[in-house]
């Protein structure tokens, strides 16, 4: 069988992408060429397609397959309280933090940003883990939870998931955030109600500022390295002073965000803003 072709430095590469990008409506130049070359392959393996100019090709006459890319390229793995550890911080030690530097504040009011939700199960985690560890607190919080994926996002409003997703909760939690519908589990209000589900396109439109966590984890492995400078710059200058950005395992703060941020767990990614710095976007 012909090997794929690989070099990612071709015209028609770029060609394959500009048309992927116009038909789908997200700019992919922005994005790892690597990561791309991936996820065509795999189409291309099932289309027989052997070359990128013959997969255009292929692409340009078929409504159904840029459905098809669309959804490999958008592929969404998430459930609630992914990588445990990471939300034993959040509830034990990032939000008490947080709410102990606002509790003279007149409006006792927390703001969190999950960039990149996918279908809900981070946003939905962090209304759980901010209402467990306020319970003996006058605290509000609201939680703006973003992506690119319009169908995403209204699995994500709907609010139901399959019993697999809610792995890593509690009994005690299920009993108090979830009902159970038909063999799934469903979020109840309470929850529902501390989150606001909008479509943004995360390296176009613009942020709102003076956030107090902004999580954006596993979302920067897609993007190319300019890409990633540019949005962790943005992210971090969209925090006050003192909040926290937190990412993926596998990404790192970049210049020049980085020094603007102290390392608080490190090896799980928390970071927090430092303070005193003046830091414009």
């Amino acid at each position: 069988m012909t090997e794929l072709e690989k070099n990612i430095h071709t015209k028609a590469f770029k060609e394959l992408t500009e048309e992927v990008s116009k038909r789908i409506g997200v700019d992919y130049s922005t994005y790892s060429k690597k990561h791309l070359r991936r996820r065509f392959h795999a189409r291309m393996r099932v289309t027989g397609q052997r070359t990128f100019s013959s997969y255009l090709s292929y692409l340009r006459d078929s409504d159904e397959e840029i459905e098809k890319l669309k959804k490999l390229l958008t592929v969404n793995v998430t459930k609630f309280k992914r990588d445990e550890e990471v939300w034993d911080i959040l509830r034990e030690d990032v939000i008490p933090t947080l709410i102990e530097g606002k509790k003279d504040d007149i409006f006792k009011r927390l703001k969190f940003w999950s960039a990149g939700c996918a279908t809900g199960e981070e946003p939905y985690s962090l209304a759980i883990s901010f209402l467990e560890s306020s319970m003996l607190e006058n605290f509000d919080c609201n939680i703006l939870a973003t992506d690119i994926d319009k169908e995403a996002l209204s699995f994500a409003r709907r609010g139901v998931y399959p019993p697999k997703a809610l792995k890593n909760v509690t009994e005690h939690e299920k009993k108090v955030y979830f009902e159970k519908r038909d063999g799934e589990w469903a979020v109840t209000d309470k929850i529902k109600e501390l989150v606001e589900f909008r479509h943004i396109d995360i390296l176009k439109n613009d942020f709102e500022k003076n956030f107090d966590l902004i999580s954006c984890r596993n979302l920067m492995i897609y993007f190319n390295t300019e890409a990633k400078s540019n949005l962790t710059e943005r992210l971090v200058g969209s925090l006050r002073e003192g909040g926290f950005l937190i990412l993926g395992m596998s990404e790192t703060l970049r210049f020049p965000a980085r020094d603007k941020m102290e390392k608080y767990h490190l090896r799980r990614r928390v970071f927090r803003k430092k303070k005193g710095i003046d830091y414009r976007v």
